[in-house]
């Protein structure tokens, strides 16, 4: 199957892994559009770990390092009624040393929202030798037109911002404008939807081509074709969710429970 990402399946080069970050309950009209659903289902959410057994990336980087800046973003909760925010909490470090990944082999991260849900773990120390691709329109967001969802303080932390000079200076960062080659068989594509930031990741696997979609949260987005309730533009989101299904055997909706079944990672 060859599609417009320019990925041709050559024989399943990668495998992926779903390394579960953390889970928040989040209303159903805030996952699904049009849902008249105040009650509470939880969000999973992963730093995905793709590799061919040479080259090591990493999809999402898990939430903040430091503890009070996640409990920061979660507070936002509670005017949904959730007193705890975020359950399960494990750092990209700890999710690196439970799936025995050394962080000096990560060679790329590819980022699939800039708001601090994935982006919170970006540090450019801890990852020596990787590139970093993000969605240049999300950081045009941040700096030029400040987002209302989430507040501007919720797009990076003060350490990731700093890591974001860093990486540049470094010659490691890459803002993406439309679809990017990460290396042969990993595309980074920029759909909007949920945000202008919003991206999917594409990987040649030995089971076809799996797309990881940052503007669809879990199943059902996928199978009726219902865009997320919170999407900036819904129109967008549709056309990321159609040009998904047209271009990849499976497409994944990032925070769906299921994807730690469906793409398992050992942990300790």
């Amino acid at each position: 199957m060859a599609d417009d990402s320019g990925i041709t399946p050559r024989g399943g080069r990668f495998t992926i892994r779903a390394l579960r970050a953390a889970v928040l309950p989040t209303p159903g009209w805030a996952l699904e559009f049009g849902a008249n659903d105040a009650t509470l289902h939880d969000l999973h959410f992963y730093v995905w770990l793709v590799t061919d057994g040479e080259t090591v990336g990493l999809i999402d980087t898990g939430l903040p390092l430091d503890r009070a800046d996640a409990d920061a973003l979660g507070a936002t909760n509670a005017a949904f009624g959730d007193p705890v925010g975020f359950r399960d909490v494990r750092t990209l470090p700890e999710i690196l040393a439970d799936a025995g990944v050394r962080p000096e082999d990560v060679s790329f991260v590819a980022i699939t929202q800039t708001v601090t849900y994935h982006t919170g773990g970006l540090d450019a120390e801890l990852l020596p030798n990787a590139i970093f691709y993000l969605a240049r329109a999300g950081v045009w967001e941040l700096l030029a037109d400040p987002p209302g969802h989430p507040a501007p303080e919720f797009y990076f932390t003060r350490s990731s911002w700093a890591s974001l000079r860093d990486l540049a200076v470094g010659g490691r960062l890459r803002l993406v404008a439309d679809c990017a080659q990460i290396v042969p068989g990993v595309r980074f594509v920029v759909t909007g939807g949920h945000h202008p930031g919003s991206a999917a990741v594409v990987v040649d696997t030995a089971t076809g081509v799996v797309g990881i979609l940052e503007t669809a949260f879990v199943k059902r987005n996928l199978e009726s074709g219902t865009p997320i309730g919170i999407a900036e533009d819904m129109a967008a989101a549709r056309r990321a969710m159609s040009s998904m299904r047209d271009r990849c055997d499976t497409v994944v909706a990032i925070h769906d429970p299921d994807n730690a079944r469906d793409f398992p990672g050992a942990t300790r």
